[in-house]
């Protein structure tokens, strides 16, 4: 029992008065230096073995006193006497025992070469004798029974057989395939797994790099501008020797369509009118505004400077719609006229005069729209009027509203007028014949817009309302209640062929 105790003693590092025993006075007396050793190997491994019982019996040992010639003395014990056992820790020293135990066990009882030869024969064996799909799942297993030395084997000696006996596009099947396959397979993924797969290799990047895929990304519907926007874009994105870049177009739509989504802006104020902005257009280099003070003003996009500022005289009136296009701006006013205005600019000077005055309405011309040489204009006199710029002459009235007109649009063929009536109308452009009555706001539609396909329009009402133009119907309203819509009046909308931007009463912008 004692040298049971010294040698635990020895394992938990105990103090030095256990410590400074002597070996012989632990192993039987007249035995050599190798006997001895292992005579303490034994009693480690007795140790190791002992059980709970053993251990609280040890413990247990440190609380008795034995005295002898009227002395009383403390037995050797395995703990300090300060020493609390934990319930846990005694636990977790139990299984760590036993642990020990069995890898003992494994240890102390290993194959003999010839035991291992016979029994790695039989593997082999039957593993020649398994399928692919066999050998493939003991595989699989055996991987989850070998340590660390045992995969660092496997990496050094497989590493140069991996893909011994594949064919040669088993790594790279993209390398292997002619250049207009690979374009037709990378055309399949979208532009962040595209920009991510040109970093694999030389080979992909120079697949990817061709302007087939970005073009074609290009001009998708979700990334497509209009055709004037596209044109200046792409005009702007030249190489050297003349060819359009268009991963550089495609970064740049790409960047505009996520700066819009995620609502990044950068806002700068213009201040000069006198009194409240009734109509806003804008280009490049510039902001053109009306204004209830009867004039326009030319902003410079660049600075907010004052004397950057042209200002247009003329309108008796409130300038109620305008639209700027190139070098020519067209203004409606209250006075019940049209004026177009020629803008001239250079480095040095700019100058803008008033070329044509449009007369016919009777009232106040609340909207109009241009395209080329062509004007139509929507009036309180409840009518739609088509004009002509270059001879200011009124080609076509297109009457059938029954209140004032708020809002037009049109293209080659077709006019969509809103009116306060609550209805939008569809005119054939060249007879004047109304062709459809859109109905279903439920007050004055102030805004719209349209395409090939669809009519968008905002109203009194609060709501937006998408139309098929093809079948005169609505097919979604867009409002606060089931689409996180305005709460108050909509006064004015865009669209293209992705988003649709509404401003309204409640004082904000959606995009939408």
């Amino acid at each position: 029992n004692f040298s049971l105790i010294c040698c635990h003693s020895n394992n938990t590092h105990l103090g030095s008065s256990v410590k400074s025993l002597s070996t012989s006075s632990l192993t039987p007396q007249n035995t050599s230096f190798s006997e001895a050793f292992n005579y303490s190997l034994y009693s480690s491994n007795n140790v190791s073995n002992l059980n709970n019982k053993n251990i609280a019996d040890i413990s247990n040992c440190s609380k008795e006193t034995s005295h002898q010639n009227g002395v009383c003395r403390k037995k050797a014990y395995s703990l300090p006497h300060h020493y609390k056992p934990s319930p846990c820790f005694g636990s977790w020293r139990v299984k760590k025992q036993e642990e020990s135990d069995q890898k003992h066990v494994y240890l102390s009882s290993p194959l003999t070469p010839q035991q291992f030869k016979q029994r790695f024969s039989l593997m082999k064996e039957w593993f020649n004798e398994f399928t692919d799909e066999q050998r493939n799942r003991v595989l699989v297993d055996l991987l989850q029974h070998i340590g660390p030395s045992q995969v660092h084997l496997l990496s050094v000696a497989i590493g140069h057989r991996l893909h011994e006996g594949c064919p040669p596009n088993c790594q790279d099947p993209i390398s292997y395939i002619p250049a207009h396959l690979a374009l037709i397979v990378f055309s399949y993924l979208d532009p962040v797994s595209l920009a991510r797969a040109s970093q694999v290799c030389k080979s992909w990047y120079k697949v990817i790099m061709c302007d087939y895929l970005w073009k074609r990304l290009s001009n998708l519907e979700k990334w497509s501008l209009s055709s004037e926007a596209n044109n200046r874009q792409v005009n702007k994105c030249l190489r050297s020797d003349g060819s359009s870049n268009w991963r550089q177009v495609f970064i740049e739509r790409f960047r505009l369509r996520r700066n819009w989504l995620g609502a990044h802006c950068h806002i700068r104020t213009f201040e000069g009118h006198e009194e409240g902005v009734s109509c806003v257009q804008f280009d490049d280099s510039r902001i053109v505004s009306g204004s209830h003070d009867n004039t326009i003003k030319v902003w410079n996009r660049r600075t907010n400077s004052q004397w950057s500022v042209q200002t247009l005289v003329g309108h008796s009136g409130m300038v109620r719609c305008l639209h700027l296009a190139d070098k020519r701006i067209v203004s409606g006013s209250a006075d019940r006229t049209i004026k177009v205005w020629d803008v001239e600019e250079t480095t040095s000077w700019s100058s803008i005069t008033c070329k044509v005055t449009l007369v016919g309405h009777t009232d106040i011309v609340r909207c109009l729209q241009v395209k080329g040489d062509t004007v139509v204009s929507g009036s309180y006199d409840k009518s739609v009027r088509l004009w002509t710029l270059t001879s200011g002459q009124c080609k076509m009235i297109f009457l059938d509203h029954n209140k004032p007109v708020l809002t037009v649009a049109f293209d080659e063929r077709l006019i969509v007028s809103g009116a306060a009536d609550t209805t939008i109308k569809l005119w054939d452009i060249q007879t004047g014949e109304c062709l459809k009555t859109l109905e279903g706001h439920k007050d004055a539609i102030t805004t719209l817009a349209f395409d090939s396909s669809k009519i968008i329009s905002g109203s009194l009402d609060c709501t937006i309302r998408i139309w098929c133009l093809e079948k005169g119907l609505c097919v979604k309203i867009l409002d606060w209640m089931s689409s996180e819509g305005h709460t108050d009046v909509i006064r004015c909308l865009a669209a293209d062929s992705w988003r649709i931007v509404s401003a309204s009463d409640d004082k904000t912008i959606k995009v939408c």
